[in-house]
């Protein structure tokens, strides 16, 4: 972890320092992708006044904090950016989870052969999938066709128990077939 300093109108020693670093590992245990911490540091008057910066690649926080004591200012910034660190995972945490459930889980195996076919040639595999076969109604499974970015599904039709795939033609209208035993 790689922390800039900037002092204004004070020096700041090696053990500052390193307690400083210590104090911001709390807050890097939240987030696995800090790109930029910085460290402000100035004094007014009798006050040490200090400014933490954390900028993530989803996240941005802040926290400042005035103390007669260099330590105890640094402690009061970092204790309101652990606070700030909590409520941004947790946010994070919240969006990304919302989503997952709508999308229908696809078991897909893809396998790419090499070009001896292709030297010759001649047509050959460059993908194959095993997709899970869902007993539906064909209304529903025009549901899940619109609702999804897929060309076609591949259902069990539950009225005849038997495997129909419906796609989405050029035109925009849906196609259905059914295969004849």
């Amino acid at each position: 972890m790689r922390v800039d300093y900037v002092a204004r109108k004070v020096t700041l020693d090696d053990a500052f320092r390193q307690l400083t670093e210590k104090k911001l590992k709390k807050v890097a245990k939240y987030f696995n992708d800090i790109l930029d911490l910085r460290v402000e540091v100035a004094q007014e008057r009798h006050l040490y006044v200090i400014d933490v910066f954390v900028k993530g690649k989803d996240f941005d926080i802040q926290s400042t904090s005035q103390n007669k004591e260099l330590t105890g200012a640094i402690q009061e910034a970092v204790d309101k950016l652990e606070i700030q660190a909590r409520r941004a995972k947790a946010k994070l945490k919240e969006h990304k989870g919302r989503g997952g459930d709508a999308k229908m889980v696809q078991d897909w195996e893809v396998e790419v052969f090499d070009g001896q076919a292709a030297a010759a040639g001649t047509p050959r595999i460059v993908e194959r999938s095993t997709i899970p076969i869902r007993p539906m109604s064909t209304e529903d499974a025009i549901i899940e066709l619109e609702r999804g970015h897929d060309q076609f599904l591949v259902f069990r039709n539950a009225s005849t128990d038997r495997i129909n795939v419906l796609y989405r033609r050029s035109d925009n209208n849906l196609g259905l077939v059914t295969p004849e035993l």
